[in-house]
């Protein structure tokens, strides 16, 4: 079984696909040249446009089919400067379709605490649309730890949600203090039945997560955006991953894409087969099972998520 718990639905109208993708473009050139796959601008943009819109959604399962996924987590985002509307729409989108295929979808709507009416927007997300997690971004500006993040945390508690939110430095303009691991101390303490994801795991700064994953057993992590590492220094994201394992156990560590936007740098079936090819490729003195992969590609997050395996 494979789960990827890192999927972005990017709905809405071309326009604001388009200022998305020309926002994100420097951050994934930078990921390009780190895999060995430099590309220009232009060329990420042209690919970026034809790959990335789903303006209704319309296009997630048959993503899946072709990739061999059996179920997603759906992550929207609520960027502070886009109509709350906009922002609100799009969560009903997300959460509509999930509970069309609540067999191969979960949804995570986007709220950012600063939003006047934050708590009302999340439990409407709940009670009308059917999401069932938030996603958090606060390298967008604000603190998980504060009030504000705090009565939010509670509704999602409440509703027995699950909570994925980023971790580690994030482009030049991202305020990366912010989505330092070590703020969610506190997180997986006041809310001890709340499932957390740390996305990323923080990068390469992933032992502060593992100090934390190893004695919170509500404190996960993903493999979004690993594959720069996987695909660009192969060894040395074989090292990083087994140290990682070891210091906070393979049941800890899911697998995400962070797709659609990496699949303009690779296919994410490749990603896929890097991860399963594991326990033969990895170098000489670093050894996976196929037991640890295998949890790791899904088995993992089948277990949080309940999902029939």
């Amino acid at each position: 079984m494979i789960v990827d718990v890192h999927f972005h639905l990017t709905l809405g109208p071309p326009e604001m696909t388009k200022l998305l993708i020309q926002a994100l473009t420097g951050l994934f050139l930078q990921y390009a040249k780190k895999m060995g796959r430099p590309m220009d601008a232009e060329t990420f943009i042209r690919q970026a446009e034809e790959k990335i819109p789903d303006p209704n959604g319309e296009k997630i399962i048959e993503q899946m089919e072709e990739n061999e996924i059996d179920f997603s987590l759906l992550l929207m985002m609520d960027y502070l400067a886009a109509p709350v509307e906009y922002t609100q729409e799009n969560n009903k989108i997300a959460g509509l379709l999930a509970q069309e295929h609540s067999d191969r979808l979960m949804a995570l709507a986007g709220v950012d605490p600063r939003r006047p009416n934050a708590t009302d927007l999340l439990k409407q997300c709940f009670e009308e649309f059917g999401c069932r997690g938030l996603k958090y971004h606060p390298d967008l500006g604000y603190d998980p730890t504060s009030a504000e993040s705090y009565e939010l945390l509670k509704i999602l508690n409440d509703n027995k949600g699950v909570l994925l939110t980023h971790t580690g430095p994030l482009g030049r303009d991202a305020r990366s203090r912010l989505a330092d691991t070590s703020l969610l101390a506190d997180v997986v303490v006041d809310f001890p039945d709340l499932p957390i994801i740390a996305a990323h795991m923080g990068f390469i700064n992933w032992r502060p997560w593992a100090s934390l994953a190893a004695y919170n057993p509500n404190f996960y992590g993903d493999l979004a955006m690993w594959d720069e590492k996987a695909i660009g220094n192969y060894s040395f994201f074989c090292r990083e991953l087994r140290d990682l394992i070891d210091a906070a156990g393979v049941e800890k560590v899911m697998f995400g894409t962070d797709d659609p936007f990496n699949t303009v740098l690779r296919p994410t079936k490749e990603y896929i087969q890097l991860i399963r090819q594991l326990p033969d490729n990895a170098p000489e003195g670093i050894q996976f099972t196929t037991e640890e992969v295998e949890a790791m590609l899904g088995g993992n997050a089948a277990v949080l998520l309940g999902l029939k395996t």
